[in-house]
């Protein structure tokens, strides 16, 4: 199983699933995950609006993040990259780019969140120059002490209401 997606589903209760039986993902958890992948492409579109890179990063961790948090309830793993990698870095096309990715993911279906993960992640170390792993970790980290501290469900953090971690130190020079 993947790194990360094992991270999350420490954090995440799962759900109880009869072996050999797949569990059928309700209308309101994917509507509940489109309106999280949103509020997180939000917060990216206004941290490039701003010019705030640490900013950027936190938006792209939370958004990978919050799509690896609709795998895990639905106890489904990362379908490896076979999807579209971004060719260009021009701000216009990497926001077309990602507002195709979230809209796919209200299909429910496990091969759009991991694209958009994976699509996360090369944003991350090739658009931003930053180290995605040890972001992804700060991120979960931080998750983990909210969701600890009782500030926050273990379902979902919205991105939106809650002031993300500074990733600065997980940006190359």
């Amino acid at each position: 199983m993947h790194q990360h997606l094992t991270l999350i589903k420490t954090v995440q209760p799962r759900q109880k699933v009869v072996e050999g039986e797949t569990m059928p993902v309700s209308e309101m958890k994917i509507i509940l995950t489109q309106a999280l992948l949103m509020d997180a492409g939000s917060a990216i579109f206004k941290a490039i609006k701003s010019g705030e890179i640490a900013d950027i990063l936190a938006g792209l961790v939370a958004l990978a993040y919050t799509s690896l948090q609709a795998l895990a309830m639905q106890d489904e793993d990362i379908v490896e990259h076979q999807g579209t990698t971004c060719q260009t870095y021009q701000l216009l096309a990497i926001m077309r780019l990602l507002s195709d990715k979230i809209q796919n993911c209200s299909s429910g279906q496990a091969k759009h969140y991991s694209e958009l993960y994976h699509l996360c992640t090369q944003l991350a170390s090739g658009f931003l120059n930053a180290d995605f792993d040890k972001a992804f970790r700060v991120y979960h980290d931080w998750c983990k002490a909210r969701v600890d501290s009782s500030e926050e469900t273990a379902t979902m953090l919205n991105p939106q209401k809650t002031k993300l971690p500074d990733l600065t130190d997980c940006l190359y020079e």
